[in-house]
């Protein structure tokens, strides 16, 4: 297994990181949703088609492109659509006649779509309550898998769909989507399709989670060489190093399961990005509650970036249920 990045992979790696490093720092990062116009920027750039399959008019970039761009992203603990309104369902659309409506806006970052679960549908008709969807008060569209199986794609312009704002706990909006016999087009894509999207839209959180834990840890490590207590940085002492040791050892724990997960064998991706779900919330949840122990009462403030990097990290590890999901999925 080559961990090495190709030169063409870099130079992604450095793109992503510029633009996000012009617009995101300390006193930035976690603060709300990224802008509409920073994330159209990224599709002008190329970042989504990048991410797509080539049959959708993408560059065929696989599970170490959405690597290096997830974690990019969450070190800069940007809020971003991309695991879902991308990975998930754009790939979800791929084929469909959807595709011709919505692909080439999904790429360039003009329209967005939003995955939601629950309801029933019945002769294209779909109705049902979808409880909490990310990103449901922006969305164009939503690609909803129906409680009894299957997928469809249902247009916020139909008159049947009603939103109720919810906001997370990072900040970002969410939506509680009412569907009153909406109209609901089926996507009959792949089992093996849906499965490959639904993997790489896992490995784009748990790369997220990497990125996060490694910002939070870099801003601990520099506060507490610069905190000082009974005349000496906090650092110098032996529990706080040891805390910050174990913090270190879980990141590297982490970053070796996102390693394994996005360069193993497409036959072995889903099982693979399944363990590092199982492992990487939790231990970014530690990492991050760690953090804000360390910086005092001051990290759990909004004016520290701990704070605000801890409500991200505790969002994305309770996605699609968590590690706990995962842990079940793997004894299944």
């Amino acid at each position: 297994m080559n961990l090495a990045l190709s030169d063409e992979q870099a130079m992604v790696r450095d793109m992503v990181r510029r633009f996000l490093a012009d617009r995101y720092d300390a006193t930035t990062m976690a603060k709300g949703p990224m802008p509409l116009d920073e994330w159209r920027a990224l599709g002008e750039l190329g970042l989504f088609a990048l991410l797509m399959p080539e049959q959708a008019g993408g560059l065929g970039g696989g599970a170490a492109e959405v690597m290096i761009v997830s974690e990019e992203m969450g070190r800069a603990l940007a809020i971003s659509p991309l695991a879902e309104s991308i990975l998930l369902c754009g790939r979800a659309i791929v084929g469909s006649p959807a595709a011709e409506r919505w692909g080439e806006r999904l790429l360039q970052g003009d329209a967005l779509l939003a995955f939601a679960r629950g309801g029933e549908c019945a002769d294209g008709k779909l109705s049902g309550l979808a409880a909490i969807v990310r990103d449901g008060m922006d969305a164009d569209a939503f690609v909803v898998e129906a409680a009894a199986g299957g997928l469809f794609l249902v247009d916020v312009l139909d008159s049947a769909v009603r939103r109720t704002p919810v906001r997370l706990v990072d900040g970002s909006m969410a939506a509680q989507v009412h569907f009153d016999a909406a109209e609901a087009v089926a996507l009959t894509l792949p089992a093996t399709q849906w499965d490959e999207a639904q993997a790489l839209a896992g490995l784009s959180i748990v790369a997220e989670l990497v990125g996060a834990m490694a910002t939070l840890l870099d801003l601990t490590v520099d506060y507490v060489g610069q905190r000082r207590q009974f005349g000496k940085p906090i650092a110098s002492f032996q529990v706080v190093q040891h805390r910050c040791a174990r913090m270190y050892t879980w990141l590297e724990q982490s970053r070796s399961m996102l390693l394994k997960a996005a360069l193993v064998e497409e036959e072995e991706r889903v099982r693979t990005v399944t363990a590092a779900k199982a492992y990487v919330g939790d231990a970014a949840l530690k990492l991050a509650e760690e953090a804000v122990q360390l910086h005092g009462g001051m990290g759990v403030t909004d004016e520290l970036a701990v704070g605000r990097g801890l409500r991200r990290v505790l969002l994305l590890s309770r996605l699609h249920g968590g590690g706990s999901a995962a842990r079940e999925a793997l004894a299944a």
